[in-house]
């Protein structure tokens, strides 16, 4: 890794923190509690009118699987952003409905935030998670990207393997599943991310409660935190796709909800732009 890379992913570990919400100056909405103006719907693998009105907007929120009768086999898609987004805050809340569904019908409600969303619409794209599942809100998923992770040392299944009397090489693999943990707990930088796969690192702690959470990423270019409910517990810096067979820095894209197989509802989506 380059040096200077890695020491401003270093220093981004160190000092960045959330912006509280006592000052709700440049707050603006990307959901208007009435349509989604501003957004579109995804189903599988493309854009769609949405025929079985899984998508449906009332009382306020976006509500996913609305009429779908409990446990019948139902897509998986998103709502995506019309334009795409940089430096900013974003917030918004969520709450699991009651219904779960086939395939996913005995396995943990699950839903997400995807952001930097880049590439062709379809199920799932390009792209950055902020995991929103029962129990690991906040797991950072990479998908077809990669990025540096702030981990306990002691999650990562590092095996030395010793060449020389001096020299050592660190074997890992792709099954392996890192917990973030902050620097100043002995957290170590790790890179993490295919350009083929999904990876993933998990939350630390876990922040959810039952009712409505409050979730936030604050994003930098291509380096984000994660908060739930007032609290970080995840990070990512130095985030890249993969062009031409090269790594580049990934620092933009559209924004995502996912609907995933669970009954949910999503409001108060709101976003502020922060300086370059």
């Amino acid at each position: 890794m380059h040096a200077r890379i890695f020491v401003g992913c270093v220093l981004f570990f160190l000092g960045f923190l959330p912006g509280g919400r006592a000052s709700e100056t440049g707050w603006k909405p990307l959901f208007n509690g009435k349509d989604l103006d501003g957004w579109h719907i995804v189903i599988r693998n493309g854009r769609s009118d949405d025929p079985e009105h899984l998508v449906q907007i009332h009382d306020g929120v976006i509500h996913m699987y609305k009429d779908a009768p409990p446990g019948s086999q139902q897509p998986n898609g998103y709502i995506v952003t019309e334009r795409d987004y940089g430096n900013y805050h974003l917030r918004l809340e969520y709450k699991w409905g009651a219904k779960k569904f086939i395939p996913k019908l005995n396995a943990k409600r699950d839903a997400g935030l995807l952001y930097h969303v880049v590439g062709k619409d379809g199920v799932w794209p390009r792209s950055v998670e902020c995991q929103i599942q029962e129990g690991d809100v906040g797991d950072i998923f990479t998908v077809n990207t990669r990025l540096i992770a702030l981990v306990d040392q002691g999650t990562t299944n590092f095996i030395s393997k010793v060449v020389t009397n001096d020299a050592g090489v660190l074997q890992t693999n792709r099954t392996i599943q890192p917990v973030f943990l902050e620097a100043e707990k002995g957290g170590i930088t790790f890179v993490r991310g295919v350009a083929n796969g999904i990876t993933r690192v998990i939350r630390n702690p876990m922040n959810e409660h039952d009712g409505w959470n409050t979730v936030e990423v604050i994003v930098r270019g291509n380096n984000a935190t994660y908060v739930v409910n007032g609290q970080v517990n995840n990070k990512a810096a130095n985030i890249q796709e993969l062009v031409a067979n090269q790594w580049v820095p990934l620092a933009r894209g559209r924004l995502a909800l996912q609907l995933e197989g669970a009954e949910v509802f999503y409001r108060h989506i709101e976003i502020k732009d922060l300086e370059d």
